[in-house]
């Protein structure tokens, strides 16, 4: 395994503690004591011996609290000595205090405000030697019950009382069941939340009555996905049983979940399901037992991503919000009759505009009238999967006679999206329907008619699907990170910019512009030696940026966004569950015990050719571990292998990298990433160095060639030159079967025409032989340029002659034929001539 466990490091560490000290007892007197050499070793080894490396957050427990109380959370993982911050992505948590258990724990008091966003908040830990996972803990407004066992029949199922959270743990084959009471006519609302705490289970629940009669169940729903919630009204007065399993039956000692039991309101989606920001609208909420709830509310800017409405009322809050889109199109709902074309009564509408609607019945189809003049664009994007209904959307457009223009299903999976180009001038018609025609009470769409617009986010690409691994950006002393920046355009090109704010004092960034045609770019952060060691969460943006204009203001400006996968299940680890974050985590952190440094090369990498980059390690004193190296940003037509190793105790190594025919011309910033272990996995980057990508010095064009065993031949190649060299290249033909004999040639830049003798002997293979290569060396700046300049073929034929005389006689034949002739036949010519010869013999077997 790449990186050590802390214990097999101590081991280790303790085993260099009594090698050095058996060294010094041949010097020291011979009193001293062993707590004195450790001192000593403390001071001459402080990075190797005593540095720790990335924390590892696993979970946070209780998996959830309510607000406005204060709270201590056990945070546990890999790696937490020395934690010194907890980084929170939302307003309404303070921390207290941090409390170090050991290695793995801490003791984390937080004071949690009445204002407080419900739902999910997301944190990490800052120690002296990075930054942690992201993981999440719940807010909620009930108060929080432990689950006692046993409660796994109704008989002795755990009471609780009405508006209480419940968090429990479901095992294999377990089935948890609270029993609360309530009177006629009150509702009863059921949520769970386990999946969304990141945990592969998929629940159920469900309501009984006192005769074990099931009132309403819910496996999975359009409002919480793979979790469930249910909300009646309560028939009679007496105690009712709410049932909590993994849907088949799973679970384990780590598959937790809360259970909010109470009274609240529980609709399920918004109509209209968005609005327009800054204003103040009334909205229509749907799904509840008591029917539906109208509110009016106020809607925000749209910032952050956390959006969506809670409801409240005198019973309660909702747990977990509804979904509501925020924008800057006005909104326009359906009027009825509008289920078919010919009966339309509403006039038709002006885009840019956001329709909202409901398929309330089986075969429902809704109709809108639009105009639109010739050449106008527009973006139709449906709304639905992604507001929690349970519609699956079908959207297309017709001009005023029904004749189909474009159409679409699931270009947003399953959610529908299209780009509408008007032909004419005219009257259009945009129908919604569902996929299976079904209908519902809460099959509500929201479809965004508006101009395309451009958009921008960058964020940090996965580098392991299975963790969060450099995700964050910790920064060691003295030293450097590196990691690359995704970009995703929208509607728009040209280059990119990061905008360079709020870095922490003491680290500066390096952040070439990414390229028009790419959608990646490498960033290199570096800390000064006497940095503070510190940290923040930063607001990373980017901009559209012309190479030509550098101090024009920025006309497109996109945020940072990650996401982290908390649950992934079949088919192929699908992402069940994640997490997004909208700050770039940053901290200075320890120094490590290398660095390493690219020797930039003074030669092109070259179409076609291959460069060895030089990367230089320095060490610290006492430490000698193996480096493995990786190559992170490649530019277009670039390719290496995923990584390399420095061995352990060397100070330098070679990255190999080559470039196809068609690499993009130009300097490109590359780095790399050096991984070690000191008590677990650290990382160091380079400096962003340049590579220059460059058309080859040379091509060849090569002939075709041919020659009998035991003969030699003359491969003829054309040299175009692209541009001139000084001094002598070299010309190696490579790829050449065994027991064939080809030697290089030396050439310059007058050179027109090469002329490699091929020798054969008797063991030379037969037949084609195509995977021949002619390979270039150009020494400029006392460094090679090595690329592959033309490629051809050879073929062997057996001879004409007695196999038996053709081995007595090779070595003579060979020698004979050491010289070829000045000009060599042509392909053409040496077929004509082998047609001849066939023909001389069957001549000559007719005349005999």
């Amino acid at each position: 395994m790449e990186v050590a466990s802390d214990r097999s490091y101590w081991r280790d560490a303790q085993l260099n503690l009594l090698v050095s000290k058996r060294k010094m007892s041949s010097r020291l007197p011979t009193k001293i004591s062993l707590s004195a050499v450790c001192l000593l070793l403390l001071v001459v080894f402080p990075q190797a011996l005593f540095a720790t490396s990335t924390p590892l957050l696993k979970t946070i427990l209780p998996r959830g609290v309510q607000r406005g109380t204060e709270h201590v959370l056990r945070f546990s993982g890999e790696r937490l000595h020395d934690a010194k911050e907890v980084f929170l992505y939302d307003q309404g948590i303070s921390v207290l205090d941090i409390k170090q258990v050991d290695g793995k724990q801490l003791e984390v008091r937080v004071s949690v405000s009445e204002e407080c966003r419900l739902g999910e908040h997301v944190a990490q830990v800052r120690t002296t030697h990075g930054i942690s996972d992201y993981r999440s803990f719940y807010v909620g407004a009930l108060p929080n019950v432990a689950e006692q066992e046993p409660n796994n029949t109704v008989e002795s199922a755990q009471e609780v009382e009405i508006n209480q959270t419940v968090n429990g743990i479901i095992k294999t084959e377990d089935v948890d069941v609270y029993v609360v009471t309530a009177n006629k006519g009150q509702r009863l609302s059921v949520e769970i939340e386990a999946i969304r705490l990141g945990y592969m289970i998929d629940p159920f629940i469900a309501i009984l009555d006192e005769n074990n009669f099931e009132l309403a169940v819910c496996d999975d729903t359009a409002l919480a996905r793979q979790d469930a919630c249910l909300s009646i009204i309560v028939p009679e007065n007496g105690k009712y049983f709410v049932l909590v399993r993994e849907a088949s039956y799973g679970g384990d000692n780590n598959s937790h979940y809360r259970l909010h039991v109470g009274n609240f309101p529980r609709p399920v989606v918004a109509f209209p399901a968005g609005g327009k920001m800054n204003s103040q609208m009334d909205v229509q909420f749907i799904g509840d037992p008591t029917g539906v709830i109208s509110r009016t509310i106020d809607v925000g800017s749209g910032a952050g991503f956390r959006g969506g409405e809670f409801v409240s009322d005198e019973n309660g809050i909702t747990p977990s919000p509804i979904s509501f889109r925020v924008s800057d199109l006005e909104n326009v709902n359906e009027v009825e009759p509008n289920n078919a074309w010919r009966k339309l009564s509403a006039d038709s509408i002006n885009l840019p505009v956001a329709i909202n609607g409901i398929i309330e019945k089986d075969r429902d189809r809704d109709y809108f009238k639009f105009n639109a003049t010739k050449g106008q664009v527009f973006d139709f994007e449906c709304y639905a999967s992604r507001i929690r209904s349970g519609l699956d959307p079908v959207m297309n457009i017709f001009t005023a006679k029904h004749k189909s223009v474009i159409g679409n299903d699931d270009a947003r999976r399953p959610d529908a999206y299209l780009r509408f180009t008007a032909p004419a001038d005219g009257e259009y018609l945009l129908r919604i329907r569902d996929h299976l025609d079904r209908g519902r009470a809460d099959f509500v769409y929201r479809v965004e008619a508006s101009t395309v617009k451009p958009a921008l986010q960058i964020g940090i690409p996965r580098v392991d699907r299975y963790s969060q691994q450099r995700q964050q950006i910790a920064v060691p002393k003295g030293n450097r990170f590196a990691t690359l920046i995704n970009a995703t355009r929208t509607n728009f090109g040209g280059s990119l910019k990061l905008i360079e704010d709020n870095l922490p004092d003491g680290v500066t960034m390096q952040a070439p512009p990414m390229v028009a045609n790419l959608d990646s770019m490498p960033v290199v952060f570096e800390a000064a030696e006497d940095a503070e060691i510190t940290g923040s969460l930063i607001d990373l943006k980017a901009h559209l940026f012309d190479p030509k204009k550098p101090d024009a203001a920025p006309s497109i400006i996109g945020s940072f966004q990650n996401q982290a996968a908390f649950a992934l299940g079949l088919p192929n680890n699908a992402l069940y569950y994640g997490c997004n974050v909208d700050k770039l985590p940053i901290a200075i952190t320890e120094p490590l015990p290398f660095k390493l440094e690219i020797v930039e090369p003074k030669v092109p990498l070259v179409r076609g050719g291959s460069i060895n980059l030089k990367v230089v390690v320095t060490r610290d004193e006492g430490f000698d571990r193996q480096i493995r190296l990786l190559f992170p940003f490649r530019p277009p037509g670039v390719g290496t292998k995923p990584n390399i190793i420095v061995p352990k105790g060397k100070t330098e190594a070679y990255y190999p990298l080559n470039a196809n025919g068609k690499a993009q011309i130009g300097k490109w910033p590359v780095y790399v990433m050096g991984r070690s272990d000191v008590k677990g996995p650290v990382w160091a980057s380079t400096q962003l160095a340049n590579l220059e990508i460059a058309e080859p010095f040379v091509l060849v064009e090569m002939k075709r060639a041919s020659c009998e065993r035991g003969s030699a031949t003359s491969i003829v190649c054309k040299l175009n030159h692209n541009r001139k060299f000084a001094g002598q290249a070299t010309a190696e033909l490579l790829g050449v079967p065994p027991n064939i004999a080809i030697e290089p040639i030396k050439f310059t830049s007058e050179t027109k025409e090469l002329v490699f003798t091929v020798k054969t002997n008797d063991k030379s293979p037969f037949g084609k032989h195509k995977g021949l290569f002619c390979r270039i060396t150009i020494v400029e700046n006392d460094e090679p340029i090595v690329a592959v300049a033309g490629r051809g073929e050879l073929q062997i034929t057996k001879p004409k002659k007695n196999e038996a005389i053709v081995k007595a006689s090779s070595k003579a034949a060979v020698k004979a034929t050491d010289k070829p002739a000045a000009k060599p036949l042509s392909r053409l010519e040496q077929l004509r001539e082998q047609a001849r010869r066939r023909a001389q013999k069957v001549q000559a077997g007719e005349n005999e």
